[in-house]
């Protein structure tokens, strides 16, 4: 009887781990389809590069603020900053926002910035031109960089939306 005990909690166990297994690969895969997700959706102000047609004509009449909210990750010494906190813009007026980052360390760095809108359905509409965010950034020992993004509001966005948050979070990607 107890050789059949044995069995049972051996295919038990066997059992429970590759529940574990299985589960720890569908967090892996979670990561990717969430990208995916957020992409196509349009959800979670995430920003990218947009290089289409941005022959928009100016709304004048409408005035957007855009503020700029620049952080570091806890493990990222840098000394990061927006040079102007907001800017005023009409739809339509391509603008630049200029950021600067110090490395706080004695030693080289790699950071990559990753950029976020809010609210996130206003996403679609912040075209993001140029962005030093699209790269990683080297950073040599103490070294300060001034870094440029350019934006642009395309002129379909709601009247309702008055203020917009273009935020960037540094993380160290050091190896």
């Amino acid at each position: 009887m107890s050789s059949e005990l044995e069995k049972k909690n051996k295919k038990t166990v066997i059992s429970l781990l590759i529940l574990v297994f299985v589960m720890f690969l569908f967090a892996l895969a979670l990561i990717p389809l969430y990208d995916i997700l957020c992409e196509i959706t349009g959800i979670n102000g995430k920003s990218k590069q947009d290089l289409s047609s941005l022959d928009y004509v100016v709304d004048k009449e409408r005035v957007i603020t855009l503020e700029f909210v620049a952080t570091v990750n806890a493990k990222t010494a840098l000394d990061f900053k927006a040079d102007k906190f907001e800017i005023k813009v009409h739809p339509g007026e391509k603008i630049t926002a200029r950021f600067t980052a110090k490395n706080k360390t004695n030693r080289h760095i790699t950071a990559k910035a990753n950029p976020s809108i809010a609210p996130g359905i206003t996403a679609v509409y912040v075209k993001n031109i140029e962005c030093f965010c699209f790269s990683n950034q080297e950073f040599r020992a103490g070294e300060t960089k001034h870094l440029d993004v350019q934006l642009i509001v395309d002129p379909k966005i709601s009247s309702d939306y008055k203020r917009i948050a273009f935020g960037l979070t540094f993380f160290d990607i050091t190896q």
